[in-house]
């Protein structure tokens, strides 16, 4: 009967070894991230360029492997990630014809194709993972912060979709227009633009 114990406990260790073996080598982990967080839009600032307006966005991401508690425990990885983009917007010059640009003595009536985001990019050089916890069992997954950092340049977008980015396009352009047709010496500057609207995914 102790020996019937003894292989019993052997065979059951070996079962756990190939377990963990499973886990560690083979099994691919799902993730889950959260980018509910709120996102600091640091700095608006307006362009000479036809890129009109341009934000300044700081954005925290949390991502983890998406496994169950004791999994988790095991051979979890957990990343705090504080990243740093800049998303501008601006105009389309391309789009506009010389129908869109109509003079009458001293005025001139303007019409602008809609705003749209030029470029969404994370600032690697500021990005980094502000804390970081690993299972038992794990150095941690390779893939998360890479994983992290993109989900991180699409919430800096949508972040700078829900601020207002483009409006702020369309007044930026609309001051410097005007601003510049004045001093040409028209004394009635009519600037229209129709209303911008954020892409599903950031301008590559």
């Amino acid at each position: 009967m102790k020996k019937y114990f003894v292989w019993f406990g052997f065979g059951f260790g070996i079962v756990v070894v190939l377990v963990l073996l499973y886990f560690w080598l083979i099994a691919t982990p799902a993730y889950r991230f959260g980018t509910d967080r709120a996102a600091v839009i640091k700095q608006v600032q307006a362009l000479s360029r036809w890129e009109t307006a341009s934000f300044n966005i700081d954005k925290i991401i949390e991502a983890s492997t998406d496994f169950g508690q004791i999994k988790q425990f095991l051979f979890g990885d957990k990343l705090l990630l504080v990243a740093n983009g800049k998303v501008i917007a601006g105009f389309d010059l391309s789009k506009t014809t010389a129908g869109d640009f109509k003079g009458f003595g001293s005025s001139i009536t303007i019409t602008l194709p809609a705003p749209e985001i030029l470029s969404a990019n994370i600032n690697n050089s500021q990005t980094q993972v502000f804390d970081r916890s690993t299972g038992l069992f794990t150095k941690g997954e390779l893939n998360l912060e890479a994983q992290a950092r993109q989900k991180a340049e699409t919430a800096i977008y949508q972040a700078a979709c829900d601020g207002g980015i483009l409006d702020e396009a369309t007044k930026n352009a609309k001051q410097q227009l005007e601003l510049i047709f004045k001093s040409s010496g028209f004394t009635s500057v009519t600037i229209t633009a129709p209303t911008g609207t954020c892409k599903q995914e950031p301008t590559k």
